[in-house]
């Protein structure tokens, strides 16, 4: 069985460029190229290095291949995580921001709605990652206005869940609780939480307060 290797797609979701991937995999621009590209043999060790860097399971490293020509399938998932595909809409789970069964650390923490269908090459063009580590939320509150009201509809892309840039906005559980945010670097050990609503002021939390679920890649406002 051969395998295919995910670590450009799931590097370039991060829009992180071969060195820093490298760097956090401790190893060289040059030898993350050649893993991308099949050069060099993925080895355990190689997955797990990966998998760490990029804050995913080893199984997202790699996909089986069988004898289908189209070569691709998907992952065996729980049911709670799979998603169905129709021919022109993919059903997105569907997850309540502001009641979490947990921390509130991963999308999995919050209580699931019900699915949403939502067009599929829009949903190409909103993100690379695979469907099921895409969730549908509300927006939390008014602390994001203009650019997010409290009933507009957002994707979270929780393969996007490293702060690697700033000008980003977060879905992530604040102190226990669930938030949409800008982060912001502060002082040594803590981050400015940023609100687009200029009637709220930004706050600076200690780091280990703020647990990122995954990036905002798209919102949609209902009229």
């Amino acid at each position: 069985m051969s395998l295919v290797n995910n670590i450009a797609q799931l590097r370039e979701a991060r829009g992180w460029a071969r060195p820093e991937l490298a760097k956090r995999m401790g190893t060289s621009a040059q030898q993350v190229e050649r893993l991308e590209k099949g050069q060099r043999g993925l080895k355990p060790d190689w997955i797990e290095r990966a998998a760490r860097a990029l804050g995913v399971p080893p199984a997202d490293i790699i996909t089986p291949l069988g004898a289908d020509a189209a070569g691709f399938r998907e992952p065996d998932l729980p049911v709670s995580r799979r998603v169905t595909e129709g021919e022109n809409s993919v059903a997105l789970r569907r997850i309540n921001l502001g009641f979490a069964m947990g921390d509130g650390s991963d999308f999995d923490d919050y209580v699931e709605e019900e699915t949403i269908d939502f067009d599929a090459n829009l949903l190409r063009l909103i993100s690379p990652s695979p469907a099921h580590r895409l969730v549908v939320a509300d927006g939390v509150g008014d602390s994001m206005q203009p650019t997010l009201l409290d009933s507009d509809m957002i994707v979270i892309d929780t393969m996007q869940n490293q702060l690697n840039k700033w000008d980003r906005i977060w879905a992530m559980s604040l102190q226990g609780g669930g938030a949409v945010k800008r982060v912001g670097p502060a002082e040594k050990g803590k981050v400015e939480i940023i609100s687009d609503n200029p009637a709220i002021p930004n706050r600076t939390v200690p780091i280990e307060d703020v647990r990122i679920i995954g990036r905002v890649v798209w919102s949609g406002r209902r009229h």
